[in-house]
C-alpha cells in the first residue's frame, strides 16, 4: 500500500470541506453554517495532528488556487480554499471565531454548544477580539506641549503664558 503525500491529504480533506460547504449553502436551516464550521475545526485539528499547517500555506495559493495574506491564521487558509460564502466580513467573522474555539481547545462537536453559549458565531468572535486582539489601537498623535512633572506650572498656565507672548507661533489648542 502506497502512502499518500501530504499535498494528497490536503486536498482530500479540503474537498470534504468544500463538500459540506456546498450543503451548507444548500440548506434553509438556521444553523447550517455550524457544520460546515465544524468541518473546518476538524480539518484544523487534522491539519494540526498531521504537522500539515505549515505545508498549507505553502500549497494553498497553487494546489488550492486560494490567495494568500502573510500572517494570515491557517483557519483562515481553510475558509478561503472552502468557503462559497461571497461576504467577506461574514468570513472574517467566522475565522475569529474558530480562532478563539481552537485557543479554548474545544472539540468540534461541542462547537454548537460553545457557539451558544457565547451568543452565537458573532458573540464569539466578539468575545475572541476582546480577549485576545490581534493588534492594538494605534496611537493617537497628540499635538499638544507636553510637560515634564519637574516643572513647576502647569499645563494649562503654560500654554496660556505661551499664547500672550507668542501669539502666532502657538497652534491653536482646542
Amino acid at each position: 500500500m502506497k502512502s499518500k503525500t501530504s499535498e494528497q491529504k490536503i486536498v482530500e480533506r479540503i474537498a470534504k470541506i468544500r463538500n459540506a460547504a456546498r450543503r451548507a449553502s444548500k440548506s434553509k436551516r438556521r444553523f447550517a453554517d455550524y457544520r460546515y464550521l465544524r468541518s473546518v475545526l476538524r480539518a484544523y485539528e487534522y491539519f494540526s495532528d498531521e504537522n500539515l499547517l505549515p505545508r498549507l500555506s505553502e500549497i494553498a495559493p497553487s494546489v488550492l488556487i486560494t490567495p494568500v495574506r502573510q500572517g494570515w491564521h491557517p483557519l483562515r487558509i481553510i475558509i478561503e480554499a472552502t468557503c462559497i460564502q461571497p461576504d467577506i466580513r461574514m468570513r472574517s467573522r467566522w475565522t475569529r471565531a474558530l480562532e478563539f474555539a481552537a485557543a479554548s481547545k474545544i472539540d468540534p462537536d461541542e462547537l454548537p454548544r460553545f457557539f451558544q453559549a457565547n451568543g452565537g458565531i458573532a458573540g464569539t468572535a466578539d468575545m475572541a477580539s476582546k480577549t485576545r486582539p490581534k493588534r492594538t489601537s494605534p496611537r493617537r498623535l497628540l499635538n499638544r506641549a507636553f510637560i515634564l512633572p519637574a516643572q513647576s506650572q502647569g499645563l494649562r498656565q503654560l500654554s496660556e503664558d505661551a499664547r500672550q507672548r507668542t501669539p502666532c507661533a502657538i497652534r491653536k489648542w482646542n
